[in-house]
C-alpha cells in the first residue's frame, strides 16, 4: 500500500534526492517526492505500521519534520521561560 506523508522544510530538487536516496537505502520501494504540492509530500510503498514508523524516522532523522509533528506539539504558550 502506498502511504503519503506531508513534510516541512522540503524546498528543492536536492532535498528531494536526499529523501529518495535515504528511503531507498532503508529498503523502501516506489518512493515519490512531490514539490508541487503545498505542503510537500513524500510517498512510498508501505508494508505495515512498523514500516510506516521507519519511514517517518528516516524523514525526521534527515531533518524533514512531518506536518503531523506540528499537530502533536504541546501548547507551551502559557509557560514563562524567562
Amino acid at each position: 500500500m502506498v502511504k503519503t506523508l506531508e513534510v516541512h522544510d522540503l524546498s528543492c530538487g536536492a532535498c528531494a534526492e536526499t529523501i529518495r536516496t535515504a528511503l531507498d537505502l532503508a529498503g523502501f520501494k516506489e518512493v515519490k517526492v512531490n514539490l508541487r504540492t503545498k505542503p510537500h509530500t513524500v510517498s512510498a510503498d508501505i508494508i505495515d505500521d512498523e514500516h510506516l514508523e521507519l519511514m517517518k524516522h528516516v524523514l525526521r532523522s534527515h531533518d524533514y519534520p512531518l506536518i503531523e509533528d506540528e499537530l502533536n506539539r504541546p501548547d507551551t504558550s502559557q509557560f514563562n521561560f524567562s
